[in-house]
């Protein structure tokens, strides 16, 4: 059954470089590069070595890249261009990991989404984890990942105001050392922060959105998907939608909305239009002929078969 939900953008996905799908991908380009056929490539050990070598590579090579893109629209949030970001503003993230003996839930934070990877913040939240999968969802980040043991999760999410190092963190430009306030009441201070997103200090990256000029909204009815875009342009109804389905992409519905949420409740009626389109009966004539021609017999006037039972 279909359902009107919103759309994932798959920015990483350490998968897809394990899969026969890639294989066959990078095969291509391996044999546009040497003026071949894919088939050769395929058959062709040397070849193939090219192919495997460029995967190993590019399996760590594009998550550093979406990792240091993510850093990048962080430093530019920081200048203080953004009046929703001051220059104090930091990466935090809740989550769960799953261990041998018991799963657990926590909140950290850090300087930056490396640092954050890498462990160099408040807590270790992806020590030993291979990074599997980072998606964006309506301007949500969530990162997951697997370990020996089990697998982990981590929504990440932007705050400002605060900032986090090796000598302790900084709250409203003071800062504060072991001993002035541990962390984990600095943990449970952040906790109160994160679960009001984008009212007050903790907000939601929006990354797709702000590195790539993704939509700002995605959502999906089946193979139909709807992007929701802002548009610039100082009127009173900015909100475009682009319908995609099929072999049309980026189609523009041709109306204009007052906000992200009268878009995506056109998008949804459009949708619900769909469905019942899906779910109308057939008129009797088609209803027959399709009958007839489930029982083996021709959609004529019954002659083609002598035994056919007229509808």
């Amino acid at each position: 059954m279909n359902l009107f939900m919103p759309a994932e953008r798959v920015l990483y996905d350490r998968a897809y470089y394990l899969s026969d799908e890639a294989k066959k991908d990078y095969a291509f380009e391996v044999a546009e590069e040497h003026g071949v056929d894919v088939g050769e490539v395929l058959y062709s050990d040397e070849l193939m070595k090219e192919v495997r070598d460029a995967l190993d590579r590019d399996i760590d090579l594009y998550l550093d890249d979406e990792i240091a893109n993510f850093d990048s629209m962080l430093r530019e949030l920081k200048c203080g261009d953004d009046p929703e970001h001051p220059a104090e503003i930091s990466v935090v993230a809740m989550g769960s990991v799953g261990r041998w003996d018991v799963p657990s839930r926590g909140l950290v934070a850090a300087n930056s989404l490396r640092d954050l990877i890498d462990g160099k913040s408040s807590a270790d939240a992806l020590v030993d984890c291979q990074i599997d999968r980072i998606v964006d969802t309506n301007g949500t980040f969530s990162i997951e990942a697997s370990h020996h043991d089990g697998t982990a999760y981590l929504d990440v999410r932007l705050i400002s105001g605060v900032s986090f190092d090796g000598k302790g963190f900084r709250l409203g430009g003071e800062r504060y050392a072991p001993g002035k306030m541990d962390l984990d009441d600095f943990h449970i201070l952040l906790g109160n922060l994160y679960d009001v997103s984008d009212v007050g200090p903790c907000s939601l990256p929006h990354f797709a959105e702000r590195a790539y000029g993704a939509a700002q909204e995605s959502y999906r009815f089946g193979e139909t998907v709807f992007d929701i875009y802002c548009e610039t342009s100082g009127t009173d109804k900015p909100y475009k939608v682009m319908v995609s389905a099929g072999e049309t992409v980026g189609k523009d519905a041709g109306t204009r909305f007052a906000s992200a949420e009268e878009a995506k409740a056109w998008c949804y009626r459009y949708s619900m239009r769909e469905l019942a389109d899906e779910e109308k009966k057939p008129v009797p004539g088609k209803a027959a002929s399709a009958a007839k021609k489930a029982a083996g017999c021709s959609a004529g006037d019954g002659t083609g078969d002598a035994g056919a039972i007229k509808l």
